[in-house]
């Protein structure tokens, strides 16, 4: 669409907006845009059809200033719009005044419009230029959408904050829980009441009371002296 690449913007409109097209085409040209208007472009005694025929040929757009005169049956306008909608070429519909829904043709309807009524110069020329450019992409980096995932339900509890967290087996620096000393399963170490001194035999016949191990003085003396004997040394 620009004059490096070999096309150029033609500028359809209605007689009464030529203000309109003539400040248009200043700022395309401005911005680079090889631009067609007929007050600059066709002389006296040039052939109308012809010449307007030629620029619709070699245009890669038609930038067509919507008013309410553009519409008027009696205007050429109507042959430029509807010659590039039947040749399915690129029309760039720029509303130069405030338009009913009725004021614009069924065929052209669907179209995409920029609005240049109501804005201040810069703004406007903003408005012609990003219109006339095309979709570009994103200008600026867009912002994350998402977040941190959240624990699914029925998962692993997260600690509670500021409380400990139990440390994971084989970290170095820490020391995992002795076994019977906080759940596990395992085996554990011998409780404090094992490790207490054993207090008086409870007598023979009360309740908690267990069967002696000797029957007899005698037999705890020949035990006693049995365990004084020396023994094998594969024994040991």
């Amino acid at each position: 669409m620009t004059a490096a690449g070999g096309g150029s913007v033609f500028i359809s409109y209605a007689g009464p907006d030529r203000g309109w097209a003539q400040w248009v085409a200043w700022h395309l040209h401005d911005a680079g845009h090889r631009v067609v208007l007929d007050v600059w472009d066709w002389s006296a005694g040039d052939n109308f059809v012809a010449r307007m025929d030629e620029a619709l040929n070699s245009a890669t757009a038609v930038v067509a200033l919507f008013s309410r005169h553009y519409f008027e049956d009696s205007r050429w306008t109507r042959e430029e719009w509807s010659s590039v909608v039947a040749r399915r070429e690129r029309l760039v519909p720029l509303v130069i005044e405030p338009l009913d829904g009725t004021d614009v043709p069924a065929l052209l309807a669907p179209l995409i419009r920029r609005n240049l009524h109501g804005l201040d110069e810069e703004q406007a020329r903003a408005a012609l230029l990003d219109a006339v450019a095309g979709a570009r992409g994103p200008r600026t980096r867009p912002a994350f959408p998402g977040g941190p995932a959240s624990p699914s339900p029925g998962g692993p509890a997260s600690p509670s904050p500021g409380g400990p967290a139990s440390p994971s087996p084989g970290v170095p620096g820490h020391r995992p829980p002795l076994p019977g000393t906080g759940g596990g399963g395992g085996r554990g170490l011998p409780s404090p009441e094992t490790l207490r001194a054993p207090g008086p035999d409870p007598s023979p016949g009360s309740p908690g009371a267990e069967a002696p191990l000797f029957s007899s003085p005698e037999e705890r003396s020949q035990a006693r002296d049995l365990a004084k004997a020396p023994r094998r040394p594969d024994t040991v």
